[in-house]
């Protein structure tokens, strides 16, 4: 068994890549990995829980004296929206005043201000909900003080973290945009609790759950497996573009280029599904292409040996873990088995023979192991519709899925539709949370426009090669990139920017093509695409401080909206 696994490993060794590709795909690990952990998030949150329940749903806080109460905040548990009613006590009256009857916390492990500008000793705050759960409360007077109130020690739980409290509220203390939804998913599967978000497949939450459990419900673990995986996206696409077009200067720019991308570093440090996802589709492409370079590379009536047959597997495993993570898979798959089929086509009828166990290879890998892995992602799902054994608690939850987004009908005003993604005429604001009277940090989801933009030209120039020159790879370039894109024009439900983002990994490689056509056609071509790379570089760090929450002042943020529709800081 040591052997057999032995074997398999050398199967899989990229051969192609030399000490040179290693070395520079370290640096761009490095620097990118120091990137997307720079304040990534707190490493402290409030963890203990005050429930309240009907009948038990009154807190009374005495401050010992008459004192002035600008605000609280409460640090909200896994249930979000829930309703409030404050009031004063009358000492005169004896009766309770109510200050107001309706105030609203929403965002599930975020601080949330109540607002109360109000002069009194003893505060009545009811949750109005069945039940609540708060993991915090803080309570602040008009000039920005901490008070806590006499009688803490009737409520623990609500007065032992105090010193999580920030001096200014961010994404770096708290969820940001649908973190609301995967991040508090994935600690309610930790916890076993009712599952809140059921709209896309779990194994990408599963994901989201192992940085919690390793690192606690923080905004620094709960967004840690994302950070890693934006890491090993970026490894995955030095790879593909190496053995693309076996070119180390290519490779190099390709990478450069995706670390560089802002859409790229903000999934990466966003607790949701989408950089999972993404991680999975370009790796099941690479091992596509890997399974059709050795394939072709064999005589036309070879057998199917296991250098053959491994890449093939492993596309088929990594297909399932992306359509587990979310249903995009599916459009990636289809591309999949456009290209596959394609391939076999021109390959017949020299592997005929093989076709019968080729036939039952697919199937085990790319139907039954699906199967399997999107079934098994539903484990941990507890609760939110009926079912009565775990395959029908996949295709409950799947039905469920698919009524949901057949028959969304929202309106956000950040949603943009397909035809506006390339060139970004709507990114989507993540966070935006004043720090001082001047400077906001704002986190905006968006692509580089110096690699956006640029890159739809090299779209029509690998199509055209892909056409005229009956180019290869050009074609399975393009093929890819249809696949992530064409689906989403059919789409009626609102969309956003970072549907795109797997149209943008083969993007991106199609700019890889354009740039080893250009060094191997002109002599200053390395040169250019240098003085390229360099710009691009220098555009990323532009924006870089509306695409990672850095504080900046607001009057330089607004100078920033190069488009109209641009709304990267408020």
């Amino acid at each position: 068994m040591k052997s057999k696994c032995k074997k398999l490993f050398a199967e899989m060794k990229p051969e192609f890549m030399t000490k040179k590709d290693w070395q520079c795909l370290g640096v761009l690990l490095l620097v990118f990995t120091c990137l997307v952990f720079f304040r990534l998030g707190s490493f402290k949150a409030p963890q203990t829980t005050y429930t309240t329940k009907t009948g038990e749903a009154d807190i009374v806080l005495d401050f010992g004296e008459y004192t002035d109460i600008a605000s609280f905040s409460i640090f909200l548990g896994n249930l979000n929206t829930r309703h409030l009613s404050l009031s004063a006590f009358n000492e005169v009256t004896g009766e309770w005043e109510i200050i107001n009857g309706d105030a609203t916390v929403e965002s599930v492990f975020d601080w949330n201000k109540v607002d109360v500008n109000y002069n009194l000793r003893y505060l009545g705050i009811v949750a109005t909900d069945d039940t609540a759960v708060f993991n915090e409360l803080v309570v602040q007077t008009p000039d920005g003080s901490i008070l806590e109130p006499v009688n803490a020690d009737s409520y623990p739980s609500l007065f032992d973290e105090q010193d999580t409290f920030p001096s200014a509220v961010t994404y770096m203390n708290g969820t940001m945009f649908d973190e609301v939804y995967h991040g508090r998913t994935a600690y309610e599967f930790i916890h076993h609790l009712t599952t809140y978000e059921t709209t896309h497949p779990h194994f990408g939450k599963i994901l989201i759950s192992l940085g919690i459990r390793l690192l606690g419900m923080t905004p620094f673990g709960w967004r840690f497996m994302s950070a890693l995986f934006g890491i090993l996206i970026t490894g995955v696409m030095y790879l593909f573009a190496k053995r693309l077009f076996r070119n180390t200067f290519t490779a190099t720019a390709v990478t450069t280029l995706f670390c560089f991308d802002c859409m790229h570093y903000n999934l990466s440090r966003i607790a949701t599904i989408d950089i999972f996802a993404a991680f999975f589709i370009l790796l099941m492409y690479y091992f596509m292409y890997e399974y059709i370079v050795r394939d072709n590379a064999a005589k036309p009536d070879r057998p199917l040996t296991e250098r053959i047959l491994v890449p093939l597997a492993l596309c088929g495993i990594t297909m399932a873990f992306g359509i587990a993570t979310k249903w995009t898979g599916i459009y990636a798959a289809a591309g999949l088995a456009l290209i596959f089929f394609i391939h076999v086509i021109c390959r017949f009828p020299g592997n005929k023979k093989q076709i019968p166990r080729l036939f039952g290879f697919c199937c085990i890998f790319f139907v039954l192991i699906p199967l399997a892995v999107y079934t098994l992602s539903f484990i941990p799902v507890v609760g939110y519709t009926e079912y009565k054994n775990l395959i029908d608690k996949a295709i409950q939850g799947s039905i469920s899925m698919f009524n949901y987004h057949s028959q969304l009908v929202a309106e956000h005003y950040y949603s943009s539709p397909f035809y506006e993604w390339p060139i970004i005429w709507m990114p989507l604001l993540d966070a935006n949370d004043a720090v001082t009277a001047t400077k906001v940090s704002a986190v905006s989801c968006m692509g580089n426009p110096a690699i956006w933009w640029v890159g739809i030209p090299c779209q029509v120039f690998v199509l055209v090669h892909g056409i005229l020159k009956k180019d290869k790879r050009a074609a399975f370039l393009f093929l890819a990139y249809l696949a992530q894109y064409v689906p989403w024009m059919s789409i009626s439900r609102i969309t956003f920017i970072y549907h795109y983002f797997p149209a943008i990994l083969f993007v991106i490689l199609m700019m890889g093509y354009t740039i080893n056509c250009i060094i191997h056609r002109f002599s200053w071509g390395k040169k250019a695409v240098t003085i390229y790379l360099a710009a691009a570089v220098i555009v990323f760090f532009l924006f870089f401080p509306v695409v990672s929450g850095f504080p900046i002042d607001r009057e330089l943020g607004m100078k920033l909206r190069w488009l109209k529709d641009w709304i990267l800081i408020l």
